[in-house]
């Protein structure tokens, strides 16, 4: 886990007093009028569940530091702790929520229902399980969720979203987080169907069964920036990131690198909807499947829509059997914009090693140069300014 340090302002109210010789759970000086309250708790998750169910709504909660609150069995069926159905801020000082060892009960860690406001705090979030989604956390529809350097790590869902889903109307914001080792049908570490900020984040070693190794996206708007997507990987497609449904995703001034499909589309992303890239790196990124196609982007179906703004496809690579191509971007029936943008030094078992195309980019100050075996020669279409 990876600590990081906040400046707390707080303070607890009177009644925390009372709440602790009732629960166990430690309370501090009174607040001043119109603050929250906050209340610290016990290294003990029975101490921990029990100050989640006598919260009042907008308290906060204060981790003991450095803790590992182990949950043995689950608050409810398929819960680790009570759900989360008003505002409620967990401050974690460092401290670890785990679902403790391979012969508990399946259940995930945390669930915001509607209406309910988790926000979570320098703390980890791992080892859920779940029969469905979000094995780590689960978002409802009309629920938020804030995590600010959180670690979501090491949880499983038999459905999508190992580390974290977020459905149709429900919202996320992620800041300094680390989203690593889940595991997922679709969208290893995360998936969203509904309203999605990243920041100064990183998605890495999370598995898809199906697509999306670190992410994927639906429906809905999801913004990633200054973040990284590294060496997730996939069984069918999207290593990285699939792209698909209504709405847009949009990566600034991040890196897409090192991800893998075993499948046949999209090592890094997989996109069938709106996806634009400003100022983002796509690189080393591998499609490996038998006529496998887009190392680095595969772009298909007329509502796919790629625009590259001041961004790189470096040195990513379709190296499965047979007829594998386009290491860089693969593009059938979409539409594909290349504005000072650059295709470089990607490979393909067959030609082209660049660009595959059904039909023309639209092209402004870029290139397509350094692929091999060809940048575009074998392509249906040939993009605008490459040559071989």
């Amino acid at each position: 886990m990876r600590l990081i340090g906040f400046s707390r302002t707080a303070a607890t109210a009177v009644a925390a007093a009372v709440v602790a010789s009732a629960t166990g759970v430690t309370g501090g000086p009174a607040s001043a009028a119109g603050q929250d309250d906050t209340t610290r708790v016990p290294c003990s998750s029975t101490a921990l569940t029990t100050a989640i169910v006598a919260a009042s709504p907008g308290e906060t909660l204060s981790l003991s530091s450095a803790c590992t609150y182990h949950l043995t069995s689950p608050f409810s069926s398929g819960e680790g702790l009570p759900q989360i159905a008003d505002r409620l801020t967990i401050l974690g000082n460092g401290a670890t929520v785990v679902r403790d060892g391979n012969g508990t009960a399946a259940f995930r860690i945390f669930h915001v229902t509607s209406g309910g406001n988790l926000r979570l705090e320098d703390l980890a979030v791992r080892g859920g399980n779940t029969t469905g989604d979000g094995g780590g956390i689960l978002v409802d529809s009309g629920g938020k969720l804030t995590l600010v350097g959180v670690d979501v790590t090491d949880n499983t869902a038999t459905g999508s979203g190992g580390g974290v889903a977020v459905p149709t109307g429900a919202t996320a914001v992620v800041r300094r987080g680390w989203i690593a080792f889940n595991n997922a049908t679709n969208g290893g570490g995360l998936y969203t169907g509904g309203t999605l900020s990243v920041d100064d984040s990183e998605f890495t070693r999370n598995h898809a069964r199906n697509v999306g190794g670190a992410l994927a996206r639906v429906s809905g708007n999801a913004y990633v920036h200054a973040s990284l997507v590294r060496r997730n990987t996939s069984a069918v497609g999207g290593g990285g990131v699939v792209n698909g449904g209504g709405g847009t995703l949009e990566f600034g001034d991040s890196k897409i690198a090192n991800n893998t499909t075993s499948g046949t589309t999209g090592g890094g992303i997989q996109n069938l909807s709106n996806l634009r890239l400003e100022k983002t790196e796509v690189s080393g990124n591998v499609v490996g499947g038998t006529a496998g196609a887009g190392g680095g982007i595969h772009n298909s179906t007329t509502t796919a829509v790629l625009v590259l703004s001041g961004s790189e496809i470096l040195r990513n690579s379709a190296n499965g059997n047979g007829a594998s191509r386009a290491g860089g971007i693969y593009n059938n029936a979409g539409s594909v914009t290349l504005d000072h943008s650059h295709v470089r030094d990607n490979a393909s078992t067959v030609a082209p090693g660049g660009v595959y195309t059904t039909n023309q980019f639209t092209v402004t100050s870029s290139s397509v140069t350094r692929n091999i075996p060809t940048n575009c020669a074998g392509s249906p279409v040939v993009v605008t300014g490459c040559t071989n």
